[in-house]
């Protein structure tokens, strides 16, 4: 390769690099809080770009609609109440997800794709039928708050260990497990707040 191709490869490279940061936006706590929360509708409406938190509870839904894809920088995604029967996969499309709610549905499984959430800080996934999570998770090292009340959970995956020291408060009541796995998660996670339900005397 020539010198002035080098040269014109480099350009390009900054170029496109320089476009993907002016179009990528990973937004702190206090940005989030001023950027409004919109609908789908109000939403499609926008430039997919500027759209950073996204309701779409309520809505019936067993699959993500696929218009919301080209939403790259949504950073809160609220899918509470609809019914998803899987885990959303989609999400992938999401690099700068900070808050993952997918509450009150109908998912058994959250697969490896949550692992590719790196940036997420708090998922919400109460009430559902989830009997555990990926050994992914141990990705999530900005991960602080985790919600899975509610849910048929016997154990927590080894990796989650990986987490201690950022993973603030992890809530697991209305969940039937014995004394000995209450303490086992307790010696995964010991610096962590670890909300359980009493105790039953159960094996799984």
């Amino acid at each position: 390769m020539t010198n002035k191709k080098r040269y014109k490869y480099l350009i390009s490279f900054l170029l496109i690099a320089f476009s993907f940061q002016v179009n990528a936006q990973l937004l702190d706590s206090i940005a989030i809080d001023t950027v409004p929360t919109y609908t789908l509708q109000r939403a499609l409406k926008q430039d997919p770009l500027k759209v950073y938190k996204l309701s779409l509870k309520k809505m019936k839904l067993s699959a993500i609609p696929q218009e919301i894809l080209e939403f790259k920088n949504l950073q809160i995604l609220d899918l509470q109440k609809n019914k998803l029967k899987t885990f959303p996969k989609e999400i992938t499309n999401f690099p700068y997800l900070q808050e993952l709610n997918i509450s009150a549905n109908k998912i058994e499984t959250v697969t490896k794709e949550l692992g590719t959430l790196i940036h997420l800080k708090k998922i919400i996934a109460n009430s559902n039928k989830i009997i555990s999570l990926p050994k992914e998770i141990r990705n999530l090292k900005k991960l602080e708050f985790i919600d899975i009340w509610g849910n048929d959970i016997g154990s927590l995956p080894h990796e989650i260990q990986e987490l201690q020291g950022n993973l603030k408060e992890i809530d697991m009541r209305v969940i039937l497990m014995s004394k000995e796995e209450h303490q086992k998660i307790k010696e995964l996670l010991p610096d962590t707040k670890i909300r359980f339900s009493k105790s039953c005397d159960c094996a799984f």
